[in-house]
Order: structure tokens, then C-alpha cells, then sequence
């Protein structure tokens, strides 16, 4: 009964075998619409999959009429219908997408005092979960938060692993698989369904990092060229490195090369090896999914 959710990307090698997931690794990114997940088989450090769910509209299905199905309602009937994905498996991880975040120096950084951090920045909403995750590789502290009924569904269906932000897997995916790359400066900008990240190295130091919401393509440039020339990032010579879901005929793309002299797209870690089914996907494709097993989070 799939009326909650669309399965949008199913992509499983041929020697995936649902016996023996304890062999091998989960990721999982969630948002408020939905989830993708990837399946590393460690033992030959080779991927073998991704799935990605989207969340449908209720609305039009008379059987909620009057009931707006929520989070956990979401989850059980994905699960039910992907029910190897509450597998065994040697490790899981769950990242989940943030709406408030700020990046404190380790150095300065007090547990005790993380609800004031977020609060010196962002409004009080619904009920949250306030949480951190120390990005050991730049030795700063992400605090963020996570709604609670998202927080309570996913240690409902994975009380052994604690979540973390999907930001802090932009941030240390990028850090750890360029850090020895980069001499100048570069702007990093990887675009989500609704929201996009930008971070900027000077040199070997990250200098910059946010997170923007978006409606159309014309924020996501006005939010990376404001950025770069608060910073003093010249567009006609700073080269912006893109990951994301975005390929290349996408409509962004035709804006930022507009705008913006020097632009790449991120290359896969090759220290994995793919799946032929990932073939489908170009290399710059669910990057932090795929890199999320190295993070160290």
C-alpha cells in the first residue's frame, strides 16, 4: 500500500543478496520529504545501490480525508514496502536534513550551551530536539535542530544510531575528499530539492558555510553570488565546484554560467568502487550519500 510514497530511484546491483546485509553498510538521508539511502558492500568497498523515496500528497486519497499522515506514518509505510531496509547490517548511518544550524569553534564550545547558540540566531518553533556533531577534520562543533516527532520516529525504527545533520555530511565529505586539493579558493555549492549549501576554502581553511532555503533557481544564484562578493570572491575567477541532484540541463546551470566564469562538477571518491547501475547517475549525484561512510560523524 505505496499511497504515502513514490519510489523515484531503485537502482541495486545484480549481487546485492538481502541475506547477507550484515555484510554490509546503510546510509540514509531523510528530510521532511522523504529519504535515499545507498548500500555499501565493505568488504570489496564497493557500492551497491541507491533508493530513493519521495513522500506523496495524501490529499486526493479519500482513505485521509480529514487526517494528514505524518512522519511515522511515512516511515512505516515505506518500510513496509522496503522491508530490507530494517535489515541487519554492519553499520548504519542516519543523517537528517536541518532547518537551524550554526558551526561553533571547538575550541569554544560548551554542551550545556547549545540551545542558546540556536537561539541567538533563529526563532523558537515547534517542539526540538537540540543536538551537535563535532566535524573532527575542521575541529569545529554543528549544532542544530531536529524536530521531535522526526527526532522520536527515527530512534523508534533505529534506537541504536543517532542521527546527525545532513549538513555536517555536505561539510565533511567535501573537506575530507579535497582538503589535500585545494591551493586557492573555492566555492563549493551543492543544491538539495529545497534548500542548497554553500561553503567556501580559503586554501586549506573552510571560511564560509550556510545553508539557504529556495524556491526557484533565481534564489539559488542570488544566494551564491551575494555570498561571493560579501566574501570578495570574484565570480570571473573563484571556480564554484557543483553537488547535487542536478544535471546538466538543468535551468540553474544556464544562470550560474551566466554569472559565473569557472564551473566543475564534483567527481566521485575513488577510493570506492560502483556499481554499474550507478552508471545511470552522473558522478556528482547523491556525493555526500556516498561519502557519508567516511565522514567520521
Amino acid at each position: 500500500m505505496p499511497e504515502l510514497f513514490t519510489l523515484v530511484a531503485n537502482v541495486l546491483d545484480e549481487s546485492f543478496n538481502i541475506q547477507e546485509t550484515k555484510n554490509y553498510d546503510l546510509s540514509v538521508v531523510f528530510s521532511e520529504t522523504g529519504f535515499a539511502c545507498s548500500i555499501l558492500d565493505y568488504r570489496r568497498s564497493k557500492y551497491l545501490g541507491i533508493q530513493q523515496v519521495k513522500r506523496n500528497d495524501p490529499g486526493s486519497n479519500p482513505k485521509y480525508k480529514g487526517i494528514k499522515p505524518g512522519f511515522e506514518d511515512f516511515l512505516k509505510n515505506a518500510f513496509a514496502a522496503l522491508p530490507w531496509l530494517k535489515n541487519q547490517y554492519r553499520s548504519i548511518h542516519i543523517a537528517v536534513e536541518t532547518k537551524k544550524s550554526t558551526l561553533i569553534p571547538a575550541v569554544l564550545f560548551d554542551s550545556q550551551e547549545r540551545q542558546n547558540y540556536l537561539n541567538f540566531n533563529f526563532t523558537g518553533g515547534e517542539e526540538e530536539r537540540i543536538l551537535s556533531d563535532h566535524l573532527i577534520s575542521a575541529d569545529i562543533q554543528h549544532v542544530y535542530s531536529i524536530p521531535e516527532k522526526i527526532y522520536t520516529a527515527l530512534k523508534g525504527h533505529f534506537p541504536q544510531v543517532n542521527p546527525v545533520s545532513y549538513a555536517s555530511v555536505v561539510i565533511a565529505s567535501v573537506w575530507i575528499h579535497y582538503k589535500n586539493r585545494i591551493n586557492n579558493n573555492r566555492v563549493f555549492l551543492h543544491v538539495g530539492d529545497h534548500r542548497c549549501e554553500i561553503l567556501i576554502f580559503d586554501g586549506h581553511r573552510m571560511s564560509y558555510f550556510n545553508t539557504f532555503p529556495y524556491q526557484n533557481r533565481e534564489d539559488i544564484v542570488y544566494y551564491l553570488i551575494f555570498v561571493m562578493e560579501q566574501l570578495n570572491q570574484n565570480p570571473e575567477n573563484t571556480p564554484v565546484i557543483l553537488l547535487g541532484n542536478i544535471d546538466k540541463n538543468n535551468p540553474i546551470l544556464e544562470l550560474i554560467y551566466r554569472y559565473v566564469r569557472h564551473v566543475e562538477f564534483v567527481r566521485r571518491n575513488e577510493s570506492f568502487r560502483y556499481s554499474h547501475t550507478l552508471n545511470q547517475f552522473p558522478p556528482h549525484f547523491f556525493y555526500p550519500l556516498l561519502n557519508f561512510q567516511i565522514c567520521g560523524l
